[in-house]
C-alpha cells in the first residue's frame, strides 16, 4: 500500500524545469513580446475615460404624511363629502439607486444638453454618438421600430436599446445601508460631460422623490382650494344678501312677520355658509403646512467634480499584466512543447 501511494505522488524536478526554460528562452521571449506589443498598443490606442463622482444624504423619516387631520370631520358639512385618505407611501432610500438605472432616466438624459470640455454645447445624444460610438455610420436595422405602439408603454428601436444598456454600464448609484448616503458614479470620455451627468442624475433623483412624495399633498391641496374658492362665494353671497336685507327693513316703523322669518333664514345661511368657509380655510391652511413638511431635503454631501486624471486605460497596469500573462502561457507552451514535461515531473 506504501509502495502504491508513493507511486501516486507526483514531484517536480526544478533543476529540469530551468534547464527547459533556458533551452525554449527564445519561445518564451517571442509570445512574452507579442503579449506586451499587443498590451502596449491597446493601453496607447484605447479610447480616454474619466469618472466623476458625487454624493448626497436624503432625508429619513417614516413617511410622507398626507394626512390631514380632523379633515374626515368635514364630511357633510355643506353637503359635500371630501373623500380624502391618509397615506403614508413614500420610496424607500434603498430604492433610489435604482431610479437612475431606469429606462426613462436614460430616455431623458439623452434629451439635456451638455457642456464638453471644449465648450460646445450638445444634446447629449449627439454627444454619445460623436463620441462613444465614434460618429459611426447608423445600420438602418437598428433603427426600425415596431409599427404598434400602445398607450403606456415604452417602444424603442435596438439602437436606443443598446445605448441603453452601455449607458447602465457607465452611470451607476449606490447607497450606504449604514449611512444612507446615495453615491452616484459616472464614466464618459469627456470630463466635463461625466460631471454634468452625474450632476443631472442627482437633480433627477431628488426631482423624481420629491414629486413622488409630494404628489398625493399636492392633489389635497388642489382639492381643498377649489373647496374654499366655492365656499368663499356661497359665503361672501349670503354676506351681502344680509347686508342688503339688513338695511332694507331696518325702518323702526317696518314690523312684519314674513321679514322676521326671512331675517332669520338668511341669518341661517351665512352663519352655515360662514362655518364651512372657516373650517375649510382652515384645513386648507393647515394641508399647505403639511405639504412643506412631506417634501423630502437632501444635502450634498459630495458634489461632481470635473476629473483631470482619467480613470483608464492605466498603462502602466495594462503592460504588467500582459507582460505577466505573456510569460504564463509562454512558459506553459514551452513545457508542453517537444514534450519536455516528461522531463520535469518525476
Amino acid at each position: 500500500m506504501d509502495r502504491e501511494r508513493e507511486e501516486d505522488v507526483i514531484t517536480i524536478n526544478f533543476k529540469a524545469l530551468l534547464k527547459v526554460l533556458w533551452k525554449e528562452k527564445w519561445l518564451i521571449l517571442s509570445i512574452t513580446t507579442l503579449f506586451v506589443i499587443g498590451g502596449a498598443l491597446y493601453a496607447f490606442t484605447a479610447r480616454e475615460e474619466f469618472v466623476s463622482e458625487g454624493k448626497i444624504l436624503p432625508e429619513v423619516s417614516g413617511g410622507a404624511g398626507s394626512s390631514l387631520g380632523g379633515l374626515a370631520n368635514l364630511v357633510g358639512i355643506g353637503g359635500f363629502e371630501l373623500g380624502l385618505k391618509n397615506n403614508t407611501d413614500a420610496i424607500r432610500p434603498d430604492l433610489y439607486p435604482d431610479l437612475i438605472n431606469s429606462t426613462p432616466f436614460f430616455l431623458e438624459l439623452m434629451k439635456q444638453n451638455v457642456l464638453s470640455k471644449s465648450g460646445d454645447t450638445l444634446q447629449f445624444e449627439d454627444f454619445y454618438h460623436l463620441t462613444i460610438e465614434e460618429g459611426k455610420e447608423l445600420e438602418d436595422e437598428k433603427l426600425k421600430t415596431f409599427t404598434g405602439k400602445p398607450k403606456g408603454v415604452i417602444v424603442m428601436n435596438r439602437l436606443t436599446e443598446d445605448r441603453l444598456q452601455d449607458l447602465r454600464e457607465r452611470i451607476k448609484g449606490s447607497i450606504d445601508k449604514k449611512s444612507g448616503v446615495i453615491g452616484f458614479r459616472v464614466k464618459m470620455p469627456d470630463p466635463v460631460v461625466a460631471a454634468e451627468v452625474a450632476k443631472y442624475a442627482m437633480t433627477y433623483l431628488t426631482q423624481y422623490v420629491s414629486e413622488y412624495r409630494t404628489e398625493k399633498n399636492k392633489q389635497e391641496v388642489d382639492f381643498l382650494g377649489g373647496k374654499v374658492a366655492a365656499a368663499r362665494g356661497e359665503f361672501y353671497n349670503d354676506q351681502t344678501r344680509k347686508a342688503s336685507y339688513a338695511d332694507q327693513f331696518s325702518a323702526p316703523s317696518i314690523r312684519l312677520k314674513a321679514a322676521d322669518v326671512q331675517r332669520e333664514r338668511l341669518e341661517s345661511e351665512y352663519k352655515l355658509s360662514s362655518n364651512v368657509y372657516n373650517e375649510l380655510l382652515k384645513k386648507y391652511e393647515e394641508a399647505k403646512i403639511k405639504l412643506q413638511q412631506a417634501t423630502p431635503v437632501f444635502q450634498v454631501l459630495e458634489p461632481p467634480v470635473v476629473p483631470n486624471k482619467k480613470s483608464e486605460p492605466n498603462k502602466a497596469v495594462i503592460l504588467i499584466s500582459t507582460t505577466f500573462i505573456g510569460v504564463l502561457i509562454s512558459t506553459v507552451i514551452a513545457i508542453l512543447w517537444k514534450k519536455n514535461y516528461q522531463a520535469i515531473l518525476n
